[in-house]
């Protein structure tokens, strides 16, 4: 059982007089620190989740909830991947005391990063609420206001094409078989496999896709159609071999845990066979509902939010409202992402729910633009409701976005 709070004090020995950017970046944490007493539910929640992680004898297991979360709390605020982090504790003597680490050993990155990973999404979404409600009651939120925008949180992957996916299948399966037959020499499947061809193929399609010469885009669709049918009889081949070597109960505890892989991985590959020739052989036009982006980082959506410098985008979109006082009173990250028009509702509904009155003034960018009795049936509930018009505007709807209500929502009263 892990314990809640532990505090190891150390002391300060800089008795100089420091300068008023240090005295800022004190007092920043100190704010924190306070907010943390006055809300001891934030840590009876956290220590839900970490209660029992690790064994209690094992190595950290004498690290308190309490200075996890207060390492967590430093790493957000300073922005430090986990190696960092415990590099910039251990060297800061005002971080050991704010973290309660003190005097004592700093925790490793690796235990950091799996106490991380056990706060669940649920704890987060209670922690909010919690100081949410701590900032209504001291009124540090008023809700008069609120603006909402979204952003992407892109996947680690690179732009895909079919080519591109075709060789990232081929690669994968060819890798994970070498890896049950160096496991186990006994389980050698005998498949070839043509990694330099294969390889080639890719590089010569992804270097000529472009190219307008009809000789070149013949090329091309010959390759493109030898890529998938290779693909496709290597995907066969370790099917058949991986289900054999199940069946016939050859596999240990490493190689069967590469065959499951393998088997996660075989519908990923066929999908993006699928796909490759629907759209490069048949000459279909495939919707992004029927595509994958990667087989690595299968749930990638693409994005498309009309940004010219970024115009598809691959990842998950991220919705955050915040009120005037910068606080985030709504967040949303889903995996199948609905249009912005819908969060729109979502967020007004949620501020309602929460303030008890729509907010006096609301503002976003045209994404969240449905139409104008959209925007007749909000203005009748909320003051100022800045949300422009895509499209031509009549006189009346350019008098509304030139007025200074219309003006002051979408950049004086946001400002820092």
């Amino acid at each position: 059982m892990r314990l809640k709070i532990q505090m190891k004090p150390c002391f300060l020995f800089n008795v100089s007089e420091e300068q008023s950017v240090v005295l800022n970046y004190r007092e920043k944490y100190n704010q924190i620190d306070l907010l943390l007493q006055n809300n001891p539910g934030i840590l009876n929640t956290f220590h839900a989740d970490l209660k029992d992680y690790g064994s209690e004898e094992g190595r950290d297991s004498h690290y308190s909830s309490e200075q996890i979360l207060r390492m967590v709390i430093v790493q957000v605020v300073e922005g430090l991947d986990y190696r960092s982090l415990v590099i910039r504790v251990s060297e800061s003597d005002f971080l050991r005391n704010f973290t309660r680490i003190g005097m004592g050993k700093v925790m490793s990155f690796g235990f950091i990063n799996g106490a991380a990973k056990r706060i669940g999404v649920a704890t987060w979404e209670q922690i909010n609420r919690t100081l949410f409600n701590y900032a209504k009651e001291t009124k540090a939120v008023t809700g008069e206001s609120v603006r909402v925008d979204s952003t992407v949180s892109e996947s680690n992957i690179h732009f895909p094409t079919d080519s591109s996916l075709l060789w990232d299948s081929y690669r994968t399966l060819s890798r994970l078989l070498h890896k049950i037959a160096y496991e186990d020499r006994l389980l050698e499947s005998g498949i070839r496999v043509h990694l330099k061809k294969t390889k080639k193929l890719h590089t010569f399609i992804s270097t000529n896709c472009g190219r307008q010469s009809k000789s070149t885009k013949r090329a091309v669709k010959r390759s493109m159609k030898t890529l998938i049918e290779r693909t496709e009889i290597l995907s066969d081949k370790v099917a058949v071999f991986v289900l054999s070597a199940q069946k016939g109960g050859s596999l240990g505890i490493i190689t069967g845990a590469i065959a499951d892989e393998i088997l996660r991985v075989l519908p990923l590959v066929k999908q993006v066979t699928d796909q490759s020739r629907r759209a490069s052989i048949n000459g279909e036009k495939v919707p992004a509902k029927e595509r994958i982006f990667s087989i690595f980082e299968e749930h990638t959506e693409l994005l498309k939010r009309g940004k010219a410098h970024k115009p598809n985008e691959f990842g998950h979109l991220v919705t955050l409202a915040q009120s005037a006082e910068k606080f985030i009173t709504y967040y949303s990250i889903e995996e199948k992402s609905r249009h912005d028009t819908v969060h729109k509702d979502l967020v007004l509904k949620d501020h309602r729910e929460r303030f008890g009155v729509y907010p006096k003034t609301f503002a976003a960018d045209k994404n969240y633009y449905t139409d104008m009795e959209d925007v007749a049936y909000w203005e009748e509930r909320v003051a100022t409701f800045a949300v422009g018009k895509k499209g031509k505007r009549n006189v009346s709807e350019t008098a509304r976005e030139h007025s200074d209500s219309f003006r002051g929502a979408q950049k004086e009263v946001f400002q820092s």
